[in-house]
């Protein structure tokens, strides 16, 4: 047994003012459009969306992330690393996560970077702050912020986007122990990109926005060009069934599945490809709506809270993000 990095806890933001259906049923009606069957396939009933013009993701970011550190009672200079995940960044330079070291006061003993794998972002970043502090055993806490504001960035005529995204941050503190068979286990990643120009943002890129004074605002925005994603969330059963084979584990030793909250007929299809119950996987998609990055990692939340997880349990974190790039891994509470 080794030392791995164990999440030592976990928190969420979300802004006050919450949608319901209703507002973008009657949006979308209006523009002769009726999107009642796609809420229903991607398990929508409400998200939280900010109003507020001066919140941000780091504003967002830093109220997860001085949340989490309280309940934990660890202070910002005991912090060896940060890595701050978000495909909707407030600031290109200098790095959110340094932003956010100010804003927390934290340690000039501490790696700071900012990691854009859009929705696979909280995933990759778990994996990475892992994989490092296993090799340096004198980062003893890292801190890993989500933060996502995808609903801003959408374009109101296009239903998949306006109506799925929710504005949410969360905000994860690893701590390195020794002696541990538990925490990050393995990963399994796939990437199909042929699907890059589907899902783009800024729609004509930022070198474009930056140049072009007469570029019109749409074209600043999210751009989703509809597409098949079904491969991707075939990938997750494949994915999941590898790691299990490499780790000499059944579907049975797994207690919770924390899946990309996209949508609830997509987890559902993973659910079947599988030949698992529906029971182990935590949908709080109805709720929050797509939040992005943070979206797998609110749903382990919601379990923690609800205290379904105890030492010694398996589970699966599995997301995808743009491009296509999904992200799997198996963790060991």
């Amino acid at each position: 047994m080794d030392n791995n990095a164990m999440i030592r806890g976990i928190a969420c933001y979300h802004p006050e003012h919450k949608v319901d259906n209703e507002f973008y049923i009657e949006h979308f009606k209006k523009k002769g459009e009726d999107i009642e069957g796609l809420l229903k396939t991607t398990g929508r009933k409400s998200r939280y969306i900010s109003d507020n013009e001066a919140e941000n993701i780091l504003t967002m970011g830093y109220q997860a992330a001085k949340e989490v550190l309280e309940k934990v009672y660890v202070k910002p200079a005991q912090i060896g690393m940060i890595i701050f995940s978000s495909g909707t960044p407030e600031y290109m330079l200098p790095p959110n996560a340094v932003k956010l070291h100010s804003m927390l006061g934290a340690s000039p003993k501490c790696c700071v970077y900012d990691l854009n794998a859009n929705c696979a972002g909280m995933i990759v970043a778990l994996e990475q702050a892992s994989r490092a502090m296993q090799n340096n055993q004198n980062i003893k806490y890292a801190l890993l912020v989500g933060s996502d504001q995808l609903n801003r960035y959408s374009r109101y005529d296009e239903a998949l986007a306006y109506s799925n995204f929710g504005d949410s941050a969360c905000a994860i503190v690893l701590e390195n122990v020794f002696h541990t068979d538990r925490g990050l286990l393995d990963s399994d990643y796939y990437t199909n990109s042929s699907n890059h120009d589907k899902m783009v943002f800024p729609a004509k890129g930022l070198s474009n926005v930056m140049r072009d004074r007469n570029l019109p605002t749409q074209d600043k925005l999210v751009q989703w060009i509809p597409f098949d994603y079904s491969g991707a969330f075939h990938s997750a059963a494949v994915s999941i069934e590898e790691i299990l084979f490499r780790n000499n584990l059944a579907k049975s030793d797994i207690k919770r599945y924390f899946m990309s909250q996209f949508a609830l007929k997509s987890i559902e299809g993973v659910c079947e490809e599988l030949g698992e119950d529906m029971n182990k996987f935590t949908f709080i998609g109805d709720e929050y709506g797509y939040t992005g990055t943070t979206s797998p990692m609110i749903a382990c939340a919601r379990a923690m809270e609800n205290n379904e997880l105890k030492s010694g349990d398996y589970v699966i974190f599995w997301t995808v993000g743009a491009g296509t790039t999904c992200a799997c891994s198996l963790y060991r509470f």
